[in-house]
């Protein structure tokens, strides 16, 4: 091996697997100690020296400890995107018969307190640690032609609850993906002769992270004759780490198209396995998992039984609900005659669960529990739900649907409307002379989505007294709430009349949209049309004024106590007791809307004309991209014997434009 053998290179954060110590626990403090090194050697593979065997140095001088007794985190699965994947605390760390300790205190936060519990329990027993290597020793190569290295200069970082523990060969790589800890790689000198010569290594000066303390090793009894020439270790680095990033991104490439899970991939890289060897161990996994899956699970016309009979109970749960309004499928004949508890009992049935025996109560229970493991029930309540909470939001009246923009948000930010003017005007160009710039004038609304939402609970009792249609009420109604609580959040804009961005109420007489109080008449109508059709867009600058819009009026919205009157004004086309006589405005669409009485600030003699929202803003009402409604989630509930369903509504509303509305405060 030539003299120059220092190099540097770059490693992920790595990991291994250790255990709880569950007989440690200490309920009061929230306590658990952990074994969380023994230095056992592991294959991992390292860019530029291949596979190796890793051992680390479990010594006081070789580890860094500061940072575990400086309160390092105790996280959920080495996520660590979020404050709430801390869910614990290193409280001290410390080497004691050649094993490296800590002491662990959970967090009292209520979403730990599951963790806690499966802790106490012995149900979490499998932590892991993640750790950088600063400085490498390597040793030799064994037959197999795997180098041994020993990390002589290594930093614990952090360690984690995990749900399974895989062997040590699993590597726990950073979540971005980034190569980012320098490391020593610090090469043992071979003898110089035939003869028998002490192995040593030459000193070397750590860069990066690295401590700047120097490492003094003996020289070689028997210095070389020869220098050799320089090795050019950054290229070697550089073609190393390219050729890991491309046997990394085949393997993964081959795993996702066999469908395999992030866990089987990420081993076989860690592993070092080749792509070849990488695609036989997939295969390999695949058929053991055919070999595992229970008899029960047959395939017919390529779906998967048990999909295709959850299937067709979801039909005969809606046939049962509203036997008018869905039909009853041929293969859902066979669940017509059964109640709940029988269709959960065939479910779990399917899927290879011994129900034999059960009394009702005992089979309620593993019906309900088994939403955390693998009964179809749960799931095709949830989706029962939200088909039946959609069609009675759908069927539920909304009058406010044609005067307002529907528009999408990505997030939940702050959303800024902007509106333009006009461009500026036209002026005459003498000869000779340069052309004037204009400016254009802006302004500004501001809003964001909110979620809002109820849950609903599918309780043991209901199940047993097969109680669907409680429950179809439940979620019925749910669906109900939500289509009238987003007409109150729309109607609320127009009866109380906030301010906008320039701090002029929506209809105000400076907007020119709020004319002199009147009942509806021949008259009253037309002066409201005027107001609408004199408004002007913004001006571009305070020198010049906004150009005439001439907007036309296409809704005329009252309450309910002014429905007749609005209705022969808008159907009509001679209005007897009217002086004018002849209806010129019968064109215009009728919206009755209560809530322009009974909402906050309403009245029952006020009237609204509203022009079409695709000619000029009117109002925003935003939902968030992919839930342009209410939506069920299934939740998990630990603390009831029952199934959780939350209905979600993500919902924002917001005056524009004011240019587009007229209100008449009505005699």
């Amino acid at each position: 091996m030539p003299d120059d053998v220092a190099d540097e290179v770059k490693l992920s954060r790595l990991g291994r697997n250790v255990q709880l110590r569950v007989d440690s626990v200490d309920e009061t403090a929230r306590t658990v100690e952990v074994v969380w090194t023994t230095g056992a050697a592991v294959r991992r593979y390292m860019p530029g020296l291949g596979r190796v065997l890793e051992e680390l140095d479990v010594s006081p001088e070789a580890i860094r400890l500061d940072r575990l007794n400086n309160g390092a985190p105790f996280l959920n699965t080495h996520s660590d995107w979020s404050l709430k994947d801390v869910i614990g605390v290193v409280e001290r760390a410390w080497i004691e018969d050649g094993e490296g300790r800590a002491l662990i205190r959970l967090s009292e936060r209520d979403d730990v307190e599951p963790i806690w519990r499966d802790i106490k329990g012995g149900i979490i027993r499998n932590v892991s640690v993640g750790y950088q290597v600063h400085r490498y020793e390597v040793i030799e190569s064994d037959d197999d032609g795997c180098t041994r290295v020993i990390a002589r200069d290594w930093e614990p970082m952090e360690i984690s609850a995990v749900p399974i523990g895989a062997d040590d060969k699993a590597g726990f790589r950073a979540a971005d993906g980034q190569i980012e800890n320098p490391c020593i790689i610090e090469r043992a000198e071979p003898a110089q002769s035939h003869e028998e010569t002490p192995m040593s290594t030459k000193a070397i000066e750590k860069t990066g992270d690295a401590p700047k303390d120097d490492v003094t090793r003996a020289q070689p009894v028997n210095p070389p004759v020869n220098t050799p020439a320089p090795v050019d270790t950054e290229a070697l680095a550089r073609t190393a780490r390219d050729e890991e990033r491309k046997r990394a991104s085949e393997i993964r490439t081959i795993g996702r198209k066999l469908k395999l899970d992030d866990a089987a991939i990420d081993a076989q890289i860690a592993d070092g396995n080749t792509v070849d060897q990488a695609r036989a161990a997939f295969i390999d996994l695949l058929a053991d998992q055919d070999d595992k899956a229970p008899q029960t699970r047959a395939r017919i016309s390529g779906h998967d039984e048990v999909d295709v009979r959850r299937g067709l109970a979801i039909n005969a749960l809606e046939h049962r609900m509203a036997p008018s309004g869905v039909a009853l499928e041929d293969g859902a004949r066979q669940f017509r005659g059964m109640n709940l508890l029988e269709i959960g009992k065939d479910l779990l049935a399917q899927r290879g669960e011994n129900v034999r025996g059960l009394s009702r109560s005992e089979l309620a229970a593993k019906i309900l529990r088994s939403s955390h493991t693998t009964s179809d029930f749960p799931y095709i309540l949830a989706n029962v739900a939200s088909k039946r909470l959609q069609k009675a939001y759908e069927s539920a009246p909304q009058t406010f649907r044609p005067i307002v923009n529907e528009v999408t948000l990505p997030d939940f930010k702050t959303t800024s409307v902007v509106a333009l003017s006009d461009a500026p005007a036209f002026v005459q160009k003498l000869e000779g002379a340069e052309y004037t710039y204009g400016t254009f004038g802006e302004s500004r609304e501001q809003y964001a989505l909110a979620t809002y939402g109820r849950a609903i609970r599918f309780t043991e009792e209901m199940l047993i007294n097969d109680d669907l249609r409680a429950f179809d009420r439940m979620v019925t109604m749910f669906g109900r709430s939500a289509a009238n609580f987003e007409s109150d959040l729309v109607w609320a804009i127009i009866t109380a009349n906030a301010a906008m961005a320039d701090t002029v109420a929506l209809f105000h007489a400076d907007h020119g949209n709020l004319v002199t109080a009147g009942a509806i008449t021949i008259a009253n109508l037309g002066a409201a049309k005027a107001a609408m059709r004199k408004q002007t867009s913004l001006a571009p600058s305070a020198s010049e004024s906004g150009s005439l819009l001439n907007l036309e009026p296409r809704y005329l919205a009252v309450p309910a106590e002014l429905e007749t009157v609005a209705l022969q004004y808008t159907r009509s086309m001679t209005i007897a007791n009217d002086p004018a006589y002849d209806n010129v405005h019968a064109g215009l669409t009728p919206i009755i809307e209560p809530r322009l009485a009974s909402l906050s600030g309403g009245s029952a003699d006020d009237w609204y004309l509203f022009a079409d929202p695709g000619d000029v803003d009117t109002i925003d009402f935003a939902s968030l991209e992919g839930e342009q409604g209410p939506v069920i989630q299934q939740v998990e509930d630990f603390d009831t014997d029952a199934i959780k369903l939350k209905a979600r509504l993500r919902r924002a509303a917001k005056a524009i434009d004011y240019r587009g509305m007229v209100k008449n405060p009505g005699s």
